[in-house]
Formats: C-alpha cells, sequence, structure tokens
C-alpha cells in the first residue's frame, strides 16, 4: 500500500477513532515508524499496538532505550521475526546512528524483525542541533505519528475516567464512584502536564480513597507544584509523578487527620486500609 511521507494525529473530538485507523493502517507496513509526542502520552502504547495490529505473525515485542543500544545486539534481535521498539531517538549516539544507516538501512540484506522508535522532543530541532544525523533521520521518519497530549484530547477524557474508574474498582474490590459535575468539569479543563501517569494517578485516588471530597482537595493541591518552570521547560515525567503522589499524599494525611479529630491511631488505621504507596511518613498511633 502507498503511504504519504508522514502520517499526522490531528487534535479533534475524534482523535480517538484517528489513532485507531492510523495504527491499522501502518502497521500493515514493514517500514520504520517514528512516534512522536510529549513524555507521558502514550507512545509505548501506541507501539505495542502496531505491534498486535501487525497481518503477519510476529514474535516478540521488545523495548531498548535508545541509549543502551549495542548495535551487534540489535542486527543480532532483528533477525528474527520481532518488533523491536527504541525509546527516546535523541538518547541515540551518532556513531549508533551511522552504524545503522550503513548495516540496517542500506546493507542490502533483509531483516525479519522490525524497528519502531519513540521521541519526546521534536526530532528536526535535534537535526538543526547535529543531534541526529539528517540520513537517519530522513530513514526512520518516511513515517510518522504525532500522539496529541491528553489536553488536546479533551472530549475524551470523561470515557477514559469512566475507564479507569471501572479498572481500578475491580483492582481494590471498591464501589466504582460517580464523580460530581464540579470534579469531572476540573478533569476536562486541567491541562495534565504529566500527561496519561498523572491523570491515572488522580483517578486511582478517587477511587482508593472514596471520599471525593478528600481526592478533589488533593487534586488541586497538586496541581501548583505542577505549573510550568520559569525557564519554560516541562516537568519531566519522573519529577511529576513524584509531585503528584506527594502532594496527595500530604493532602490526604492531613484531611484524614482532621477528619478524624487529630486522633492519629484511628488516621493510621484508615491511611493503611487504602491500597496506595505512600511516600510521606504516616502518623504513627503511639
Amino acid at each position: 500500500m502507498t503511504l504519504n511521507p508522514t502520517t499526522e494525529i490531528i487534535s479533534s473530538a475524534s482523535i480517538k477513532e484517528q489513532m485507531r485507523l492510523a495504527i491499522s493502517r501502518i502497521a500493515e507496513t514493514n517500514c520504520p515508524i517514528l512516534l512522536v509526542g510529549e513524555r507521558g502520552v502514550g507512545k509505548r502504547s501506541a507501539a505495542e499496538r502496531i505491534h498486535a495490529s501487525a497481518p503477519d505473525l510476529r514474535g516478540d515485542f521488545i523495548e531498548i532505550p535508545c541509549g543502551e543500544v549495542d548495535v551487534e545486539s540489535l542486527l543480532a534481535v532483528l533477525s528474527h521475526n520481532c518488533t523491536v521498539y527504541l525509546s527516546e531517538l535523541s538518547s541515540l549516539s551518532l556513531p549508533v546512528q551511522d552504524s545503522l544507516v550503513r548495516r540496517y538501512f542500506r546493507s542490502g540484506h533483509t531483516h525479519n524483525g522490525r524497528l519502531l522508535f519513540g521521541s519526546c522532543r521534536e526530532p528536526m530541532d535535534d537535526v538543526r542541533s547535529l543531534r541526529l544525523n539528517e540520513d537517519f533521520y530522513y530513514l526512520v521518519s518516511a513515517v510518522t505519528l504525532h500522539i496529541p497530549p491528553l489536553r488536546c484530547r479533551k472530549p475524551e477524557i470523561p470515557a477514559l475516567a469512566d475507564e479507569l474508574m471501572a479498572q481500578y474498582a475491580r483492582q481494590f474490590a471498591r464501589p466504582k464512584p460517580l464523580l460530581r459535575k464540579e470534579v469531572m468539569d476540573y478533569l476536562v479543563e486541567h491541562a495534565w502536564p504529566g500527561n496519561f501517569p498523572e491523570f491515572q494517578t488522580a483517578i486511582k485516588t478517587f477511587v482508593a480513597i472514596e471520599d471525593q471530597a478528600i481526592s478533589f482537595a488533593a487534586l488541586r493541591a497538586a496541581s501548583p507544584s505542577l505549573r510550568v518552570r520559569a525557564n519554560h521547560a516541562p516537568l519531566s515525567l519522573k519529577d511529576t509523578t513524584r509531585a503528584v503522589s506527594t502532594q496527595i499524599e500530604r493532602q490526604l494525611i492531613s484531611e484524614v487527620l482532621a477528619a478524624n479529630a487529630g486522633n492519629r491511631k484511628r488516621c493510621f488505621t484508615r491511611l493503611n486500609s487504602l491500597s496506595l504507596p505512600h511516600s510521606q511518613p504516616i502518623p504513627s498511633p503511639e
């Protein structure tokens, strides 16, 4: 089948369907695919869906961080029927890029495995800054899937929240909550700088705590720490996740103490009944 040089995902109310169709379409090809999007938008998940949607029977799905690529080992893996996802393209060294151009893309040999690449940066910026070899970039980006951030997918948020609440309700053996309108409005309008990991943490909290007032207060309390830094550099996924967890747990401890009139024993029992990891010290009942 013939593909345009680049496949773009455009932000709209039908993004989910567009992504499904795009993944189905590009899964039919055997050429490399570049997945571009902010941290936490689901590039790895999209790569797994491309692998699962391939019409020919493929072997394993293997993820390798670009900073850990060994060309000899990678070529050996690609001799088998598999999909290899190389995450974070800008971390791939220039010597490795040059070697892949010569030994994979232009070697004349047929490889059974398929290469997928992920990048949270705009690849052309890395080409201009000489972080990416221009020949290598054009070889890996013939088919590019741009995955929009969660803030551009607002129409999908209610359905995503409902799906996650059902999942966590089963996981925690708790009733699936019915979110109040003000809570759902907040979920839709929030910028979600941490994308899906931040969103999942918020929904997990609503299910696990079973008190929307406490959960909502914790979510709003966490928001200021997730704003863009003064130098306009976005928080990393690791920093975002840590900020969300810390703020939610701090707020939760405060709210539970208040709800139990400062009784630390009851607070300790309540907090430890929740299926959430705690990075904040839980007040001792002693």
